[in-house]
């Protein structure tokens, strides 16, 4: 089971090799742990599916996922979800007595 100190490693060379000559070119240099955690945000939220994202945001909902990990999964989605179930619920409360359909 992973815990909190474990660290997401893997074989990276030419990027490794990359970032260096980015961060040779740069005053200052670049904060490479930065552009991961960046880049890594990204990636896990173009890979998860509509339903997927529809179920983290339950799980965030019902407290059994953190804003922290609901917002590095979600994103602005997150808002765009609550915003769109707050409209469903508001036109599911709509009076509809007296609507006739052909």
């Amino acid at each position: 089971m992973a815990t909190n100190n474990d660290k997401i490693q893997f074989r990276g060379e030419t990027e490794k090799k990359a970032t260096q000559i980015v961060d040779q070119m740069r005053l200052g240099g670049i904060n490479i742990s930065e552009l991961a955690r960046q880049g890594l945000q990204e990636k896990l939220r173009e890979v998860l599916s509509d339903e997927e994202k529809i179920t983290l945001h339950q799980q965030y909902k019902q407290g059994e996922l953190s804003e922290e990990v609901a917002e590095i999964l979600l994103g602005d989605a997150l808002e765009e979800i609550e915003r769109e179930r707050e409209a469903f619920e508001e036109a599911a409360e709509l009076d509809t007595t007296g609507v006739f359909q052909k």
